[in-house]
């Protein structure tokens, strides 16, 4: 797990373990480049407000780490003000939330997921408040950043992983051969729009044929998922709490049609998806934090770069992977995170 320090250590693999998720191989870093010096003095009274667009495991993951993290700066007890409210998944909520906090003078906005992170981006606009943002798939599309490497105006963040082509190139290792791909969403959850735009472009160039399962609520997942699975070679299912909520149902409709499930989250593989291509939220919201310590005490949003995973890490399933008797190649095995059954979540791989 991630070496920051001995308190940090202890978190991180106290969480991998509640989790039911465990690493092959241990991984190294420091502590990451924004957080090189911030004395708690010069934070101390400053407000740190934390918005999230809905409750959802993975971004109640992030929250979690960046108040641990805050935690780790030496500003618990009182030295920083540090709210957090929650959007209920309503957009205009959302915005209502930001704009008070604006008026508020909060000095930072963390904001989790996209419909939060554009909330909060155009509440500061003109104002002094700094936006940090985690969970956003384009901050391009969906703050308006043009430059992720001098984030423009006040506004800066972590950046999800392109994972709707690592995890097609994974799928295609797994089945080379693979011509349709079923895609299993709720078109009016925001959290997977970019992923659902990016999976289309993917397979529209590679000649891969899509097959949508739209759901509007989740007693519709299990039979979407069996439909899907009756007409596609694998099924895809982006960043999505409505799916999320009926997991369960859907693995074992997968399961019994005998086809891989792959996601862009761990709480889908620890449910019974056979993979996923996705971020540690637990490092996102540590990152997220480091940056929010960092604008409280004074740096400016352009000298601290957005923050992207990269290509993603790969989780899996080690019991649907048996049942399927899927070849994923030892290559991508040797540094993937492996995910026990969410009723088995003690177990060590």
């Amino acid at each position: 797990m991630k070496k920051v320090f001995c308190a940090l250590l202890a978190l991180v693999l106290t969480a991998c373990v509640l989790g039911g998720c465990s690493q092959k191989e241990e991984d190294t870093s420091s502590l990451s480049q924004t957080s090189s010096t911030a004395p708690v003095e010069e934070v101390q009274s400053r407000r740190i407000s934390v918005v999230q667009y809905i409750e959802y495991s993975p971004m109640d993951e992030a929250r979690e780490a960046f108040m641990s993290r805050l935690d780790e700066w030496g500003l618990d007890d009182g030295k920083m003000l540090v709210d957090y409210q929650n959007a209920g998944g309503d957009g205009a909520k959302a915005a209502e939330i930001c704009k008070k906090l604006v008026e508020e003078k909060a000095d930072v906005i963390v904001a989790i997921s996209a419909p939060a992170a554009k909330a909060a981006a155009k509440a500061a606009e003109g104002s002094e408040t700094k936006v940090v943002f985690l969970g956003v798939g384009n901050a391009s599309a969906d703050v308006g950043l043009k430059n992720l490497t001098q984030p423009e105006g006040n506004v800066t963040g972590v950046a999800d992983a392109p994972s709707a082509q690592s995890v097609m190139e994974l799928a295609r290792q797994v089945d080379p051969g693979l011509a349709t791909a079923g895609l299993l969403y709720d078109p009016s959850c925001p959290l997977g729009e970019t992923y659902v735009q990016r999976f289309k472009d993917y397979c529209a160039e590679n000649s891969i044929t899509v097959v949508e399962g739209q759901v509007a609520n989740a007693g519709e997942v299990q039979q979407r998922m069996t439909e899907l699975c009756a007409q596609a070679d694998a099924v895809f299912t982006p960043v999505d709490s409505t799916i999320a909520s009926a997991a369960a149902d859907a693995a074992a409709a997968a399961s019994a049609a005998g086809k891989p499930w792959y996601a862009c989250t761990q709480d889908l593989v620890r449910q019974g998806a056979m993979a996923c291509v996705g971020i540690d939220y637990t490092e996102a919201g540590n990152r997220a934090a480091d940056m929010a310590v960092q604008l409280a005490a004074g740096r400016e949003a352009s000298s601290l770069p957005v923050y992207s995973f990269g290509s993603g890490q790969v989780s899996v399933n080690q019991d649907t992977m048996a049942a399927l008797a899927a070849d994923i190649p030892e290559e991508v095995l040797s540094t993937a995170i492996y995910c026990a059954p969410a009723a088995d979540t003690g177990a060590e791989a």
